[in-house]
């Protein structure tokens, strides 16, 4: 056909963080994307870290930034502040944490 659609509307899958946020996702072709609606107050160590069981994501990322902001902080200490219009890539080994007031929504692939 050539062209495939999908909606976040219509998730194919969810993740819930312990009412701090949502992740829902679709796959369209051979890619999986992810729309993150997470809380203030939501981070890796509170409501992923306890599930996972691991301190640091081991995925790599590449995110869009549609509202709000969030803290990347890396294994080797550095850390990224990423806000509303950014494209972040975020290689394995880091923990994120929603900063400020608003909620932080984010488009994944």
């Amino acid at each position: 056909m050539g062209v495939y659609r999908k909606s976040l509307d219509e998730p194919e899958a969810t993740e819930e963080y312990d009412g701090d946020g949502t992740a829902e996702a679709v796959q369209i072709g051979d890619n999986v994307v992810w729309r993150s609606r997470l809380k203030p107050g939501w981070s890796w160590a509170k409501n992923a870290e306890p599930r996972m069981g691991m301190d640091y994501c081991p995925a790599s990322h590449h995110e869009y930034v549609v509202q709000g902001s969030i803290v990347y902080r890396m294994k080797d200490g550095t850390s990224v502040t990423c806000r509303e219009g950014d494209f972040v890539i975020i290689e394995p080994g880091h923990a994120g944490e929603v900063t400020g007031t608003k909620e932080c929504i984010l488009i994944d692939w």
